[in-house]
This record gives C-alpha cells, structure tokens and sequence, in this order.
C-alpha cells in the first residue's frame, strides 16, 4: 500500500501455533495499512469461542480487550522495529497470542551538511570539509557531487578530495546526506576555483662571476615551478641571446670599458611558461680610473684625532680604505668597521697621540685592482694640555690636575698618592666558585680601592690662590663618579672614582695652601686608557678564524667585550688558553645585515641583542642565544687567542667576525 507518496515494504509476520488446552487463538494476523507513525493490524477471528480480543505492543496491552478484529495502534517513531501481539478471549480463558513484526518505514531525510568549506586547494585538487548532519535515525554518509554528477558511491567521513581537476578552473562542489533508508538531503553547494598553474619564478641569485674591461660573466640559482623548469632565456641590453638553455650561466665578450649592460634571465617550464618578470642585473665593464678622492672631517682631541669620510666611487668598485697617519697605515677597513660598540661608517678614531703636535692625515680609497685614491693629506694638531707638568706622575681628575702648573699659574705638588700604587685588599669569599661557567675558584677576591691624594698649592697671587682653593673644592660633585687618569714616565692608567667626604684645604702662607682629599674606585683595577681590540673573520662556513690579543696588564683576570655579526649558525667562541668554549643555543643564528649582532660582556655576565631601531629601539637581552650553562672567562695577562667557528646560514653568504676589545688591567 503506499502512504505519503511512496510504496512501503510489505509487513513480515510469524503465526504461532495454538495450544489445544487454551481458547483457540485468532489467525492470520497483518498489518494492512504501515505508515512512519501508524500501523493498522486486522485478524481472522478462530473458528469458536471468541469474546474480545487482546491487543499487546511490545508486550504492552492497548487499551481494553475489544470485540473488532483489527486496530490502528498510533504514536511510533519512523524507523523502528514493533512486536504486536494479539489474542482471544473466551469463557474458558484467554488463547496463546499470536505475534506479528511490523517495522515504520524511516521517511525523514538527514539536514543538509552545514559549513562546507575549501581546506585546501592545488592545481590538479579541491580538498572539502563539512560539519556532519543529524537526522532522526542515523547518517549513513555522505554523496560528493561535482558540477552536479555524483563521485562515486556515498562516504562516510567529513572531508573529501577531488582529483584530476584543470588547474585555474571554477567548479561547483556539492555535499547531500543520506540515511540507512535513503532519504537524501538537499546538497549544499560551493563555488570553488583550483590552484592557478603559475609561471617559474624569476632566477635567483643572479649575479657577477667574472669582469675584465671588454667582458663579463654571469652565473644564478635555479628557479622554482611546480612544474619542471627545462631551460633559461638571456637577454643583453634587450636582445636575446640563448633561448631554453640548460646552463645557469652566460658570457659575454667584445665590449667596450666602462660600458653599462643590464642582463635579463627567464625561466621556462616544460608547459612552455616563462618567468613573468626576469631577473635582471646591471654591469659595467672595467675601466683604468682610481676611485674619487673622499671628503675628509677631522676633529682633534689632545690624545686622538678622529677622522670621517665621504663615500668613495669607482668602475671596479671600491673595495676598502686606509687611514694613514705621517705616511704610515695605521687602520684598514672596507666602508664599515665592525667594533664592540656597532658597525661605524668611514668613520675611525686614532688613539695614542701626543699633545699640541702637528699629525698628518690622509684617508685614501682602495680599488678591487689596488688603486688608491688621489693625495688628500691634511695637517691636524692635537690639542695642547691645559698644563705644564713639573713631577712624574701626572694625575689628572676632571679639570683638575696634580704635579703641574696649570694655565692659572699655579702649582699642584702632590706630596703623597696613598692607595694607587699599592696592592688593594684581599676579601673572602661567601664560598669558591666552580669551573662550570668558567669562572676562577679562588679563596677570596680584590676589594675596592681606597686613594688619598694629599699636596700642596702655591699660587703667584693672593686671588690666583682662593680661586685654586674654589676649583680644588669642586672637583668633583659628590655621588658623581670620574676617571683619576695618572700618566707616569711608562704609561697612563685610569680608574673610575667617586669622592668621599670632603675635598680639605689648609692656607700654609699667603700664597699656598695644602689641599686632600680621599677617593673610592669600586673597580680595584688601574686600566689602560686606550683599548686593545682585534677581530676574527670566517672566510667561509662550515670553519674558523682566530684573533690574538696581547696584554701587559697584571691582573689576573682582564674584564673584555665582545661583538659577534653574521652570517653564522651554531657558533662557538673558544678561549684557547684557558680551554673555554661559549656556545650558541642550538640552531641559533645571525643574519648578514651588521645591525643585528650579539654583544657580550665579560666582566658583567650580560648579552645583548641588537636589531634594527624599527624593530625594537633598545638591545634587549639576549642569553636566550647562548646555551646553557655558558662557558663565560675573562681574559689573562700576556697572549689570548679566540677562535670564532660556526655553521653556514642557508641561502646566505657572507664573512661573519667577531670583534674583541679589552683595556690592559693592573693591580
């Protein structure tokens, strides 16, 4: 019989056989009319003795016995499996039942799949995802249409690819659900496009192998497709001159010096497509011209001239310049010097100078074929001291100075430096230090260092000497820390003070007084006023460089800074003296751009990021780059040499180095 328009299976029954004892028990129960919700049973009543009629579902009796054979039993749920049950009874008794399975056709489809969504898309797939349907029964999966024809029979799952699509093409996916009885869904539908099938990429890498005056070589890196790349196309100022060849490479010859050519590069895959925009590379020819002459500033100090440049051009391209000094070199570098402090642009600073002498200067620009810059020598005097000395040794402190006349006529005679020569004391350690970090064990360390200066003044005038009395009395502000610099016959070595207590002063006559006062430097080392610095520079990666560094300082243990730049990865900084060894954390890295670089210090333990100022303005810490436990030391007294050895960063050239500076240190 069909109901809601479609045709239902016809109703399965088992009839059971009566027992002889009892009623006899109706016959030939069916069901004539099975709807999703509904189903009507009829009967055959026996051939005796019935009174009324017991109906059971599921072994429930509905309602009260009746005398009609048949009963329309509503209320069920679609899909489900029903045992009805029906007897007879009679005077004597009720009969067996007799049992009939009836099953309510499902008729509600699933909900149409929610969400479809592109995952992931290539040139030849669509990948599809979707959420799952309900339905009042169950899902028994899912049919995939595409451009309305079904693929292949239903699934299971909620995500499914189509293949063998045309690359850069629209299509119209579409996902409906069905159940066990197959009710479909309607289908939701996407509108989606495949990957486009796009042109290699321009040639990377293109770049100059070789350049003589009439010709030059070029050389680059494979392109990327996804489909194979077959050859190269080049090009001469606009001409093409090697169609699809295999080679990554082109030569050129017969031109003229000091000619500019511009080179194109297009790659082509085996579908035929040609890089959208070739690589492309400018190139003169050579010519026998020197560089042009820098622009030089000069500013002089009484100690150092610090010299800066104009950037320097030339056809074969400036390769480095010299900073000469009375004719002498005293400085090389290639446009960029690389110090603890951060890359300095034609910029040096020349130390160890005397005072109120004429130096000669000059800056000359160096070619890649070794030719200088024309003559551009100026003559700089240093600064005269303010001073003429009388005794050895000169101690200097701010504006103030001790065994000289200064420029006021008067006369510093120090008659007693208590605390500078000699050794400062010796405190105990809380506990020794392990050799973990590379630290010295030791039973104790240096203390600070306690310096009175004591002396006397004599003026040519009674107003010259109140007014040495007011400059001695401001020397230095309290709290505020100077440099005590004390230049002897040897050398000149300085420490970092602050003032304690008062500045004294005592009149010994109407021209001259006597004057004190006492010094803390917290630092017990006397250092050095001009660094030691060198650098190590890795040719190439995978390997090392190292650089030596002579100290004539006596302390043990010589406090130092360090600059690492890239390119590198993986570094190690090795002491060689001491065995030490700083790691990087692994895989770790520099880049080749000199603004960012690692900064250590030696004697504080701290490492410093630095990156460009619009990524961040300030060095950030950066410990994070180094491995732990790292491997810290300090410098000793006489030779040091640090190795620097690394790994190549990948798709990255470049000379990584490492710049040490260190201030020779007594005790």
């Amino acid at each position: 019989m069909a109901r809601f328009g479609r045709a239902y299976p016809a109703p399965t029954g088992v009839i059971a056989a009566p027992i002889s004892t009892l009623p006899p028990a109706p016959m030939d129960p069916r069901a004539t009319e099975v709807g999703p919700t509904q189903v009507t049973v009829v009967w055959d009543p026996p051939e005796v003795g019935a009174l009324a009629y017991g109906i059971y579902l599921d072994g429930v009796q509905q309602g009260s016995d009746q005398a009609d054979t048949s009963i329309t039993l509503t209320g069920l749920v679609e899909g489900r499996t029903y045992l009805i049950e029906v007897d007879a009874v009679a005077v004597d008794g009720r009969s067996d039942r007799v049992q009939l399975v009836v099953t309510t056709p499902d008729v509600t489809a699933p909900s149409v799949p929610a969400a479809l969504t592109l995952a992931a898309r290539t040139r030849t797939t669509l990948t599809v995802t979707w959420e799952p349907s309900g339905d009042n029964v169950s899902v028994a999966g899912y049919g995939l249409y595409l451009d309305g024809a079904k693929q292949g029979g239903d699934q299971a799952g909620t995500v499914f690819t189509f293949a063998g699509l045309v690359a850069d093409h629209a299509y119209v996916v579409g996902v409906d659900a069905a159940d066990a009885t197959g009710n479909r869904s309607a289908a939701a539908v996407l509108e989606v496009r495949t990957a486009p099938d796009l042109p290699p990429s321009a040639p990377p890498g293109l770049h100059l192998t070789d350049l003589t005056y009439t010709s030059f070589a070029v050389a680059w890196d494979e392109a990327s497709d996804e489909d194979p790349v077959t050859g190269y196309d080049v090009a001469l100022d606009g001409t093409v001159v090697g169609t699809n060849q295999a080679e990554r490479s082109a030569f050129f010859s017969g031109l003229v010096e000091n000619t500019t050519h511009t080179v194109q590069v297009w790659a082509v895959d085996q579908l035929g497509q040609r890089t959208t925009v070739p690589a492309e590379l400018v190139v003169t020819t050579l010519d026998d011209t020197p560089p042009t002459v820098p622009e030089l500033v000069v500013e002089a100090g009484e100690e150092s001239i610090t010299v800066a440049w104009t950037a320097s051009t030339d056809d074969f391209g400036v390769v480095g310049y010299r900073v000469d000094l009375d004719g002498e070199p005293v400085h090389v570098t290639p446009g960029v010097d690389y110090t603890v402090d951060g890359p300095i642009t034609r910029r040096h600073t020349i130390t160890g100078l005397v005072s109120g002498v004429d130096y000669r200067v000059r800056v000359a620009a160096l070619d890649a074929l070794g030719q200088q810059s024309a003559d551009n020598t100026t003559v700089v005097p240093t600064v005269p001291t303010p001073f003429l000395a009388i005794e050895s040794p000169v101690y200097r402190l701010g504006e103030w100075a001790g065994n000289v006349r200064d420029e006021h006529n008067v006369d510093w005679v120090v008659e007693d430096a208590t605390g500078w020569a000699s050794t400062p004391p010796v405190r105990p350690r809380a506990a020794t230090l392990g050799g973990t970090d590379g630290a010295w064990a030791s039973a104790g360390q240096y203390g600070s260092r306690i310096i009175t200066l004591k002396g006397t003044a004599v003026a040519a005038s009674r107003a010259g000497m109140l007014a040495a009395k007011q400059r001695i009395i401001g020397v230095l502000e309290p709290r505020e820390f100077g440099l005590l610099r004390v230049e002897d016959a040897l050398r000149t070595r300085q420490a970092r003070v602050r003032l304690i207590g008062k500045v004294e002063t005592v009149d010994v006559g109407s021209l001259a007084f006597s004057w004190s006062f006492t010094l803390k430097a917290p630092d017990p080392r006397r250092y050095a006023t001009v660094p030691v610095a060198a650098s190590a520079v890795v040719a190439s990666l995978p390997g090392e460089a190292s650089l030596t560094l002579t100290l004539a300082g006596t302390y043990p243990q010589i406090p130092a800074r360090m600059r690492l730049y890239g390119p590198i990865r993986d570094w190690t900084v090795t002491h060689q003296e001491s065995g030490t060894v700083m790691r990087a954390m692994t895989g770790s890295s520099l880049p080749a751009d000199p603004r960012y670089s690692l900064g250590f210090d030696l004697a504080t333990r701290q490492v410093w990021a630095y990156v460009p100022p619009e990524v961040y303005p300030e060095p950030r810490p950066g410990r994070a780059m180094v491995a732990h436990l790292p491997a810290w030391f300090q410098l000793l007294p006489g030779l040091n040499t640090i190795t620097l050895a690394g790994q190549p960063v990948d798709g990255v050239s470049g000379a990584p180095r490492l710049v040490v500076e260190a201030y020779d240190a007594w005790v």
